[in-house]
């Protein structure tokens, strides 16, 4: 990390601690669109879960033949804003963003989240502050944030970032950008299921800086 200039953090599963919730959101959602599946264990949203979140909500057992995925995702957000008090940061990540600025770099936020609720998000969770830069798209259906990426990089040394996430999808997004990266397998894929794609994945966010 030393010789970081920027050091890139997805959102939900990274810094903001939100499984549960998600999985908690997504049983209501089935049971309210009436899928035969069943509820969704967390070990199972785990190892199914996959950008884009299309794919994912097939993967569970919609059919976009009954319901559009605009109604659907629609439907799991509002719960997962309901349920807002029930997420919150992971342990150790005011320490890691604190220790990133003192060792001079900037914090860039970079989700495939909606901008504006990104941006409530951090102000209810009293962390905005600790971020330079904040990168998220204009929608709630979760598309790839890739372009968001490299926009942002253009003008910028992939060798001076370094991307920290907790999925497949934050791999994809560093490599495209050209940046090193680091999965901690907390959040929304299992620790098995990012291994079989890369070897640099740790159990916390408090270990990146060890590496």
């Amino acid at each position: 990390m030393m010789n970081m200039k920027y050091m890139i953090f997805d959102f939900n599963g990274t810094i903001l601690d939100d499984v549960d919730v998600c999985v908690k959101a997504e049983n209501l959602t089935i049971d309210h669109f009436g899928l035969e599946r069943g509820q969704l264990t967390k070990d199972e949203y785990l190892h199914i879960f996959t950008f884009p979140v299309q794919k994912y909500y097939e993967n569970v057992g919609f059919d976009w033949s009954k319901n559009s995925y605009a109604e659907v995702g629609r439907y799991w957000f509002d719960w997962y804003r309901k349920l807002r008090d029930e997420y919150k940061v992971f342990d150790g990540v005011k320490e890691v963003l604190e220790d990133c600025h003192k060792k001079g770099m900037k914090n860039i936020l970079l989700s495939a989240s909606s901008l504006v609720e990104l941006k409530k998000q951090l102000e209810e969770l009293e962390i905005a502050d600790y971020f330079d830069e904040v990168l998220g798209i204009d929608n709630i259906y979760a598309g790839s944030k890739v372009d968001i990426a490299l926009e942002w990089i253009r003008d910028k040394d992939p060798k001076d970032c370094l991307m920290i996430g907790d999925s497949l999808h934050d791999l994809e997004t560093a490599r495209a950008m050209g940046v090193d990266c680091v999965l901690v397998a907390k959040g929304h894929q299992a620790k098995d299921v990012l291994l079989e794609s890369y070897d640099k994945v740790v159990n916390d966010i408090k270990e990146v800086e060890l590496l």
